[in-house]
């Protein structure tokens, strides 16, 4: 299947999801808007539910589970870069809320794509 519009646009949110989430990371402090104990958790677990999502709707069949994988080895990388930033703390357990996330999405993106996949052929015929 050739890239279509809709797996542009898709791909272009999943670059730029990418780098909230690498901003998100790296600075100092982030101040959340809801607050109760571990409540970081479950944005760590959406924020990567929606880079899985994104990768497993945007790319091709055969480079969608790679790109999705690909998101828990972000998630460590920028687990071990938050140990060496003030303010910030490595924790395994957001890196299991993001790989938790990750598996999550890919499991939903399995199930969506056979209609996303429909739909872009109607949408765009030829691709």
């Amino acid at each position: 299947m050739e890239f279509s519009k809709y797996s542009r646009i898709i791909l272009l949110l999943w670059g730029i999801s990418i780098c909230i989430v690498i901003y998100s990371s790296l600075v100092p402090r982030v101040e959340l808007p809801i607050d109760f104990w571990q409540v970081d958790k479950v944005y760590h677990g959406a924020a990567y539910f929606g880079l899985a999502l994104l990768a497993m709707t945007g790319f091709s069949v055969r480079r969608a589970l790679p790109a999705a994988l690909s998101m828990i080895i972000l998630g460590v990388l920028l687990e071990i870069g938050q140990y060496f930033i003030p303010g910030r703390t490595f924790s395994l357990m957001d890196i299991a809320a993001n790989s938790l996330g990750v598996i999550l999405g890919i499991i939903l993106g399995h199930y969506l794509r056979p209609g996303i996949i429909s739909q872009r052929s109607h949408l765009f015929p030829g691709s």
